[in-house]
């Protein structure tokens, strides 16, 4: 039998596992980001495009970390790998950046530990001793380049990394361990009512377009039971491994209650699904007014700290995140509510939101649909 395997790529390994600090968002936001990533795009092409025959651009790396029952992948593409004349092989990591380069004294913890990773990586499948990490900064206004390049033998590197997975396979052994409990109770789940005129026609259809990966459009008198003839299947499809996540968006608060409740009626009856209701962060924040960093919101000061924390123990304890669920945890552990409720989404089994989380090129939750991004998903839409 296949051994399972369970995927992170290597910005999303360092970006969860390494942060830390304020949420401030004093310098950036949604039009700012999309800016920076589109111009970011270009710079990178442009620098790539303007070296050597010895710089290979966009080189995928894999790395396997087997743990009990099955293996962690750390996969990314590395922006560039240059192999000099002497040997010398350097991992090449480009930044688009609008702040002033000459005043930065390192690189980046983040980017840097990316870089590293990448070093690592391709270190393993070359069989190298030594491997050079160049960080390639770049001023997206003036285009201006400055570089920080460090060496790292192979012995650095090895425990590093292998601490990094270790530290991330404490999350993916409780979404193994879930999955199995999740799942059992998925297939044990029986529709919760007598089947009305069409019910039954309707889930089989929802049951049959997941498992052939198809779209279906419904349209349906009031009084059916949409709800639970979309939830139902959604759900037992779980129980079969023909997804990974189910996220019923709408724009009607009307609507969300109704997906609120079917999911209360089936967990009734056994079903263990781990649910988290997004609310917009104008909702949601404990302030009067959202002021995302660390001067205004105390919340903002020191997030990254505490949330990893908050969100691991939010799921050993909680099946259902709602608005009130997650402001109590969120208050408990001094984090901020919003940030904290898309962390619990990413580890949640149903996300429950508004339209525009998912279609919107400024409001999308880019840790699902962001660019690159991919999943085994199951959409409804109302």
């Amino acid at each position: 039998m296949e051994q399972r395997q369970m995927r992170v790529s290597v910005r999303n390994l360092v970006e969860f596992i390494l942060r830390e600090g304020d949420i401030d968002n004093r310098h950036g936001g949604p039009g700012v980001d999309q800016e920076a990533m589109l111009a970011g795009g270009r710079i990178h092409r442009k620098i790539q495009g303007g070296k050597g025959s010895n710089y290979q651009a966009e080189v995928s790396l894999k790395g396997v970390f087997p743990r009990e029952g099955y293996d962690l992948i750390v996969e990314g593409r590395a922006d560039g790998i240059m192999t000099e004349a002497d040997g010398t092989v350097t991992v090449d990591e480009i930044k688009g950046v609008y702040r002033d380069i000459h005043q930065m004294e390192k690189p980046d913890k983040l980017h840097l530990a990316q870089a590293k990773c990448y070093a690592y990586l391709y270190g393993v499948q070359e069989n190298r001793e030594q491997m050079r990490v160049q960080m390639t900064y770049v001023n997206l206004e003036t285009e201006e380049i400055r570089y920080f390049r460090e060496d790292f033998s192979m012995e650095v590197l090895e425990p590093w990394m292998q601490a990094l997975a270790e530290a991330y396979g404490k999350w993916t052994d409780f979404q193994i361990a879930w999955e199995e409990t999740r799942n059992a109770s998925a297939r044990a789940l029986t529709f919760p009512f007598s089947y009305r005129k069409g019910q039954r026609e309707l889930a089989v259809s929802v049951y049959r377009t997941i498992s052939r990966r198809k779209r279906l459009f419904i349209q349906a008198p009031t009084g059916v039971g949409k709800t639970m003839s979309v939830v139902f299947p959604a759900v037992k499809a779980f129980g079969e491994g023909l997804g990974e996540k189910l996220f019923y968006l709408t724009a009607r608060t009307v609507t969300a209650q109704a997906a609120r409740d079917a999911f209360a009626i089936l967990q009734k009856q056994g079903l263990r699904l781990k649910r988290v209701f997004l609310t917009a962060k104008e909702k949601i924040c404990p302030l009067e007014e959202p002021q995302c960093d660390p001067e205004h919101c105390p919340y903002a000061r020191g997030h990254y700290d505490r949330v990893n924390e908050a969100v691991y123990t939010f799921l050993q304890n909680q099946d259902y995140g709602g608005r009130e669920e997650l402001l109590d945890w969120a208050e408990q552990y001094q984090v901020c509510p919003f940030a904290f409720s898309l962390d619990v989404s990413s580890f949640a089994d149903a996300v429950v939101g508004d339209y525009n989380y998912a279609f919107s090129p400024t409001a999308r939750l880019k840790r699902f649909f962001g660019e690159g991004m991919k999943g085994d998903y199951i959409f409804s839409h109302r």
